[in-house]
């Protein structure tokens, strides 16, 4: 059997934004941030609180095949929580004051999604703006389209840290696995319900990615076929994959399952080379390839059988 852990730890520091990339989100976080205050304070507003959020917060963030990395920046508009909802301005209006803050800060012009307002920089990347205020501790988002609507991502990402402190960081590098998997194969998927899939079916495996990685594919077959789900573990509780098509289940079931197959066929094979093959197929030339492996070497394998590894079930037999 092949131990592809130092091939998955490579592909890992491939994927991983740089730091450069880390420091340039930064500057341009604290920058609209600045910007926000001043046109806040300019207009006799109450300056917001941030929180940053999302994959950037969770250290989860990939470096993109093509297209743009990003960071999610939650701007908390202050001085609503103690008046009814229907006092606080309409959620458009708060995003008109946040691309009136923005505007002109970059050479592109900000888009207001209904979400959020994205500010797009030249180097590649954008942030995000989504805003919120906070009343009885239930966060509300200012939807643009569907007004203000509970959604809390500092629950979440507390959600997934706190299962990266119990589980260990192999659990984060999962969820980076199988986002650069989905770039390259183009697989409908959202990185939230990755992140989700791989946090409520995470298999570890000691100083073994791969197997790892295989043993929690596996359980998140199982898991969507039992009852094909993706259930926010924060409020409002919502089924991410709520209302797909038959179709786009079965594309998503039938990526995964190749996916488990191709990583049971490379961890058996005895052939470091043709098993990093394998998951160049999978997840593209940023996978390192593997060295031919001599037919009498046996300091990197073990002499095993893949169901002694794992079971149908993805458990240690």
């Amino acid at each position: 059997m092949s131990d592809l852990n130092k091939l998955f730890a490579k592909f890992n520091d491939t994927i991983t934004l740089s730091s450069i990339k880390k420091e340039n989100l930064r500057t341009g976080r604290n920058a609209l941030r600045k910007k926000i205050k001043d046109k806040f304070t300019e207009k006799d507003r109450t300056n917001p609180k941030f929180c940053g959020q999302g994959s950037f917060m969770m250290k989860t963030t990939v470096n993109p095949i093509s297209g743009e990395y990003d960071l999610d920046d939650g701007v908390y508009i202050q001085g609503y929580s103690d008046k009814e909802q229907s006092d606080w301005p309409v959620a458009s209006t708060i995003h008109n004051w946040i691309y009136d803050a923005v505007e002109n800060h970059t050479s592109t012009s900000p888009v207001d999604k209904n979400t959020c307002v994205r500010v797009i920089y030249v180097n590649d990347y954008h942030i995000d703006l989504p805003s919120y205020i906070v009343k009885d501790d239930v966060a509300y988002l200012a939807h643009k389209r569907d007004g203000w609507v509970v959604s809390d991502p500092k629950a979440f990402t507390d959600w997934f840290i706190d299962k990266v402190t119990s589980e260990g960081e192999q659990l984060r590098s999962l969820v980076k696995y199988l986002k650069a998997w989905k770039d390259f194969k183009s697989v409908d998927l959202k990185g939230i319900a990755i992140t989700i899939l791989v946090g409520n079916n995470f298999y570890p495996y000691e100083k073994r990615d791969d197997l790892s990685l295989l043993g929690t594919v596996t359980d998140i077959i199982n898991s969507l076929e039992e009852k094909f789900e993706c259930v926010k573990p924060v409020a409002p509780n919502e089924d991410i994959f709520d209302g797909i098509s038959e179709v786009k289940k079965t594309n998503i079931l039938d990526s995964l399952k190749e996916l488990k197959d191709k990583l049971q066929e490379a961890v058996n094979n005895e052939d470091e080379e043709e098993a990093s093959q394998l998951m160049i197929d999978c997840f593209g030339s940023r996978f390192p390839k593997g060295e031919k492996s001599s037919t009498d070497s046996t300091s990197n394998f073990v002499s095993a059988s893949a169901p002694s590894i794992l079971k149908n079930d993805g458990r240690s037999a």
